[in-house]
Formats: structure tokens, sequence, C-alpha cells
């Protein structure tokens, strides 16, 4: 019986672990497709704050995303503490004024 090791088209066995780039492309993955708890959204500015489930740990992140200049300019930031993602999103909107 032979056996042999599925590999990506770059040479990569699936079975090995993802690297920290992976990881956190991943993480954004499940961000996007996640419906936010709360949404502010004016002149191209926006900020989102959205829960998800983090495959790694199994445990209940919050990320905070914003967006500028018709997405020109984008970030996120994610958190274990549901608190401290809520005031980073309450301090992003009322730094874009979008209160």
């Amino acid at each position: 019986m032979s056996s042999f090791k599925m590999a990506d088209p770059n040479g990569i066995g699936l079975a090995s672990p993802l690297s920290s780039e992976m990881r956190r492309l991943d993480k954004m993955r499940l961000i996007a497709v996640a419906e936010p708890i709360r949404h502010s959204e004016r002149d191209g500015k926006s900020v989102s704050l959205t829960q998800f489930d983090d495959p790694e740990t199994g445990k209940t992140r919050w990320a905070v995303e914003t967006i500028e200049m018709y997405g020109l300019r984008r970030d996120i930031r994610d958190s274990g503490d549901e608190t401290a993602a809520g005031l980073w999103a309450d301090a992003e909107i009322a730094r874009l004024g979008l209160i």
C-alpha cells in the first residue's frame, strides 16, 4: 500500500501549521462575514463592532473595523474583552464624527 502527502501548489503539505499571516487572514475573513453588533456610517467613513469565534482558541472575540476615505484606509483591531472593544468603537465613532 503506498501513501503520499497531499500538497498545495507551492509544495507545502496541507498538514503543516498555518503561518501567522494565514491565521491573520483567516481571522479577517471571519470578521468580514460576521454580522456587526453596531455599525455607524457616513460620508465614506464607517465603524463596525463585530463579535466572532476565534477558531484557534474557540473563544468569543470582538473586532472593531474602521474604514476611512471610502475604503482607502482600513484598520481592524480585535480584543477578547467586550468592554474594551466597545470603548474602542465609541472612540473611533467620536473621532470620525459619526455621532
